[in-house]
């Protein structure tokens, strides 16, 4: 599996692609073969049978509507459908605060698939599942080494939160892809052809996400400073005015037609605060990768170098030939300098944009969700970390693999695994790192065992029992009242929903001046209530007060079904994941009462 170093430019050489070599060169990839063949059934396998979470039911919905207008509309007609009550919207009701892409991938899904789970999660586990192929195919064509490409590509299917990433309908999965097919067509630039494509992947990492502009900004900030990227700095100097133009203009409208943008970010009020939220953003970033463990073989294969010098290397040597033969080689050849300071650089740089525009609180909550690509950078990072350490041994380079991925010892875990709180205090400031509820669990990848188990089972969560509840009782056309994942309860039940629009949100006025049916203000001929526990608040009443205008108005309130309150239906961050048996792997921060379905007789 060990092939020679390559320059930098070899990644552009010609007759290095996979098919150019022949069937020879196939055979040669058969490892990698078995690690893309395992990537795929844990990413594709039951990958329609649990429900879509809060926050996949948006795209969902959103999607679904975008076949009937053409457009992310958030009111169909049936369900007005903004958690941010209606500050991501324009004058029309569409959802203008976050790009397009996701929405109009799931609606083509749907094209194709029709609107079900399935299909609103299977064009985003495809671009997971190419995520593997593409960091494969990017570390073995700049190093031309395929055991350091084979450890990359097999630190990520060893990853439980970049599998999770993949299975969801979401954004996520297209961060992971299009973060490395920027990479490869940046180091490969050096053409109008490269830069065009490069301006794609930068483009289209903007309108997935607007964070994914800071891989952008990392490159082209480093072609400036570091010497081997000259030929680079060129086409940056005439890609940059074409990126602004297909990106900035969208930061303008966002801005200017909705205020969803100033609700969703909140600024730092001093630095001591900017300083938590970097903290915090390290915390999640080494949490989930294991760029830790990959500083410490740096060290030690750093360590190892020098000490090698001092025994090799005769202090005055009578022949100059003879002293340049004793010259160890140097610790990083240009190629892996250059990936070395592209992937850290952007993941600071991707830690910076999370922390410039989210707290603490909201970091510890979110995770990696914004800055997902972190993760297909840092296994290329300690792929290369693993054969600097291992050099020419395939045993050793297999081991370290193994330890990497299934145990922890390479994420921040196990080094704050005395702390069970996870709370680190400085000063008036704090930050909260992760913390398993089990010891075994701090230093083991005991996850993977359970996703693994996960895939021939179900694993029904509130939204998943509700809707299971509406659609074998509720008629079509009965009104709903949901306080909490409304998009999920509509794409699945299509029921009408009321008290959709308060008179405090941001949205009413237009809503009234369109014309909106009165039940999305109120609980006019309101069916059925679905009443989360967790969420007591969230929409801006309690049940109290929807029970109490009920009856004033001569409803008669049954409560019909008892079921447990899971939170979300199933979040994609590893720290707040539920598996099958209803067990956590991180302690949960709260329980709350069982949730209740009511029926509404008048």
């Amino acid at each position: 599996m060990q092939d020679k170093g390559s320059e930098l430019v070899a990644i552009r050489r010609p007759g290095t692609s996979i098919s150019s070599a022949g069937l020879r060169q196939l055979r040669s990839h058969w490892p990698f073969a078995i690690v893309a063949v395992v990537g795929a059934v844990l990413i594709f396998t039951n990958l329609g049978s649990d429900y879509l979470w809060e926050d996949e039911g948006d795209t969902a919905a959103l999607a679904s509507n975008i076949l009937k207008f053409g457009v992310p509309k958030a009111w169909d007609g049936g369900a007005f459908l903004d958690s941010d009550h209606g500050a991501r919207l324009n004058r029309d009701l569409v959802m203008v605060t976050h790009p397009w892409i996701q929405y109009y991938l799931s609606a083509a899904s749907f094209l194709v698939f029709g609107e079900n789970t399935f299909a609103a999660r299977i064009p985003f586990a495809i671009a997971g599942w190419m995520s593997i192929l593409f960091v494969y195919l990017f570390v073995w064509r700049l190093f031309g080494n395929r055991l350091t490409a084979f450890s990359a590509a097999a630190l990520l299917v060893f990853s439980v939160q970049f599998l999770l990433y993949a299975k969801q309908c979401r954004y996520c999965a297209l961060n992971m892809l299009l973060v490395v097919w920027l990479f490869w067509t940046f180091f490969k630039m050096n053409s109008a052809r490269d830069c065009v494509l490069f301006i794609l992947a930068s483009v289209f990492l903007f309108h997935t996400h607007p964070y994914g502009i800071a891989p952008v900004v990392a490159l082209g900030a480093l072609s400036l400073i570091y010497r081997p990227f000259v030929i680079q700095r060129r086409w940056i100097l005439f890609a940059t005015p074409a990126i602004a133009l297909l990106t900035l203009p969208w930061l303008a409208l966002s801005s200017l037609s909705s205020s969803g943008s100033a609700l969703n970010t909140t600024a730092a009020q001093s630095a001591g605060e900017f300083i938590e939220r970097c903290a915090q953003a390290f915390i999640e970033s080494t949490s989930v990768t294991p760029l830790i463990g990959s500083i410490i073989l740096f060290l030690i294969a750093a360590l190892s170098i020098r000490w090698k010098r001092k025994d090799t290397i005769d202090p005055a040597p009578s022949d100059p030939a003879s002293a340049e033969q004793q010259v160890a080689p140097r610790f990083f050849e240009t190629n892996e300098t250059a990936l070395l300071l592209s992937a850290l650089l952007t993941i600071v740089f991707y830690g910076l944009a999370t922390a410039i525009t989210q707290s603490s609180d909201s970091l510890w909550l979110a995770g990696m969700r914004y800055g997902s690509a972190v993760l297909p950078l840092a296994a290329m990072v300690a792929a290369l970390a693993i054969a600097k350490v291992s050099r020419t041994s395939v045993l050793f380079s297999i081991l370290l693999l193994l330890v990497f991925g299934l145990t922890k010892l390479a994420q921040l875990t196990p080094w704050v695994a005395g702390n069970p709180s996870g709370l680190i205090h400085f000063g008036k400031y704090s930050v909260g790192a992760h913390v398993p509820a089990k010891i075994v669990d701090r230093f083991l990848g005991t996850g993977l065992t359970a996703y693994v188990r996960d895939l021939w089972r179900e694993n029904p969560g509130t939204v998943a029992k509700s809707c299971k509840f509406l659609r074998e009782n509720a008629k079509p056309g009965d009104v709903l009242i949901v306080n909490y994942g409304m998009e999920p309860t509509y794409f699945y039940t299509r029921l009408p929903q009321a008290m959709g629009i308060l008179k405090e949100y941001p949205v009413y006025q237009r809503a009234r001046e369109l014309k909106l049916p009165e039940r999305v203000f109120g609980v006019d001929h309101v069916r059925w209530i679905v009443w989360r526990s967790a969420w007591e608040t969230g929409p801006g009443y309690a049940i109290n007060d929807v029970l109490r205008e009920l009856t004033e108005r001569g409803g008669r309130i049954v409560t019909v079904m008892e079921m447990e309150e899971t939170v979300w239906e199933n979040r994609e961050d590893i720290h707040f994941h539920r598996f099958s048996d209803g067990t956590y792997l991180f302690p949960r921060t709260e329980t709350f009462p069982m949730s209740r379905i009511a029926r509404v007789d008048w």
